[in-house]
Parts: structure tokens; sequence; C-alpha cells
């Protein structure tokens, strides 16, 4: 039997708009999480605290200078974290001097970061894709998508940002309840291939929306940097709204700008370094 042993592992808790983060860096060491040992650490009162962790790791693509592995509070795994991105850059231009464009390897795909200051850090994910079949619905052919919840008809919009994302256009800010009611049964419907973010969101100027996002996998957040995303190319592609896109969300403002069908979509906002510290990982030595 090989030898258990606990290895003294460094991490950095970064923050983007609230929604929190954990990062190691493993490009040079051994470190495969798994899914309950991702849960313990995402414990708000016995672990860390997190919604994701983000583990850096060697990138074999050109041109790329890491990949960035995503898991979520529940030890599943995530293609794609717009505020996560933004979070290392931050890191990165803190610890490697890193202030010019990055390219960052995801599961998702490539993101383009660029960091200028704390408060202003550009992660561009990609172009949205609006077809119902990236979203994991293959039974459907167009959006909007009429859903039931809870006994009331919702027409639900969708874009794909390298992960899933559903969006109930709504008259006034939902509270608590229905976020979490609304968010759970859409989310994890049986119809999507590997469920999906949900989001709320309120048009309150051809320039502001209000969000809110039920995150696959960690639940409500205070911000959710792909979901701002879907959700402003979703009201964009409507006509709801026009270009650049104020997203607020509890955490604060996201600034998105999708200059259209074919383009790729960028945000803009802030992290924050919170803390760095050093916890026991358990491997197997031998």
């Amino acid at each position: 039997m090989p030898e258990e042993r606990n290895d003294a592992l460094a991490f950095f808790k970064l923050e983007a708009l609230g929604n929190d983060f954990m990062l190691v860096d493993a490009r040079q060491r051994d470190f495969e999480p798994g899914p309950g040992q991702v849960r313990q650490w995402a414990d708000r009162r016995r672990g860390v605290g997190f919604d994701q962790l983000l583990v850096l790791r060697p990138s074999d693509r050109p041109g790329h200078h890491c990949r960035v592995e995503i898991h979520n509070a529940d030890g599943s795994r995530a293609e794609q974290c717009g505020n996560g991105m933004r979070a290392v850059a931050l890191w990165l231009s803190r610890h490697e001097g890193a202030r010019h464009e990055l390219h960052l390897e995801t599961a998702g795909g490539s993101v383009e970061t660029r960091y200028r200051s704390d408060d202003e850090i550009s992660a561009t994910l990609g172009v949205p894709d609006f077809d119902p079949r990236a979203v994991g619905l293959a039974d459907t052919p167009t959006f909007p998508r009429r859903f039931t919840v809870d006994g009331e008809e919702l027409d639900v919009h969708g874009a794909s940002m390298g992960n899933p994302h559903l969006l109930v256009i709504e008259d006034e800010e939902p509270g608590p309840r229905r976020l979490d009611i609304v968010g759970r049964t859409l989310g994890g419907h049986a119809d999507l291939a590997h469920g999906a973010n949900v989001g709320l969101a309120v048009v309150e100027s051809p320039h502001r929306v209000r969000l809110r996002v039920f995150e696959r996998g960690a639940g409500p957040t205070l911000a959710c940097g792909s979901g701002a995303s879907a959700a402003a190319a979703i009201l964009l592609r409507l006509g709801r709204v026009e270009a650049p896109v104020e997203v607020i969300q509890p955490g604060g403002t996201l600034v998105v700008n999708w200059p259209g069908r074919g383009q790729v979509l960028t945000t803009t906002g802030p992290a924050r370094l919170v803390f760095e510290g050093v916890i026991r990982c358990r491997t197997q030595a031998g």
C-alpha cells in the first residue's frame, strides 16, 4: 500500500465582484484534488471557503501562458469562469509581472486577458453561441423555449460562453426564494445534458442590466462573469440593450462589450487578492 503523507500546499484566496476563488499553482508540482477534498476546502466554516477552485497547469497549446482547471464548490468541474480568469490575470501580474495580453487555456476555450490595474482587468471569452445544442438542449430547435417552474410558464433564452447558460428576463428584481426555485429547477432540468447556470435579468436602461445568477455547482453567487456575458449577449441579440452593457450584480458591476454576430465578447471589471496561506494536502507517496 502506498504511504499517505500530508504536504504543505500554498494557496491564494482571490475575489472578483465577490465571486471568490482558491487558486493553486500546480505547474511544477503534483496536485490532483478529488471532489471530496474540493468540497471540504470550499466549506465556509470548516475550510478556506470559495465558489470555485482554480488550478494552474502547464499548457501545451502554442501561445498560451497556462491552463486553468476549474472546480466548483460541490466538487464538479466547470468549463469556463469569466470572473476567475480576471482573478488569474491579477495573480499572474502580481507574481510574474505579466501586465500584457495573456492567453489562458480552459476547457471552454481560449481566454485572452489583459491587466491594466486591479480595477480594470479584461477577459475576452470568445464568441457567444446561441444554438440550444451548445447549451445541452438537443431537442430544442431554437430559443426561447418554454419551461414550467413551480406552476409558472417561463420563456427561457440561452447561450454558451464555453459553458451553458439559461436566462429569464424579469419585470422586477427577483428575491432570494425566486432565484433559488427558478435557478435550481431550470439548472437541473432533465433535458439538459450537463446542467446549466441560470440568470434572472431586469433591463433598467439601454446600457444597464441588473442580474442574479444561480451557478451550476455553486448556487447563488455574488457575481458570475460568464453569466453576465451570456445575459448581455442574449439581450443585445434581442435588441433590448446596446453595447457596452453594465451588468449589475450583488457583488458589483461588470462591463460587457459584444460588437455582434461572429465577434468575440469582452468583459472588464476588478479583482482582488484577499489573502494567501498554506494548507495541508493529503497525497500518496510512492
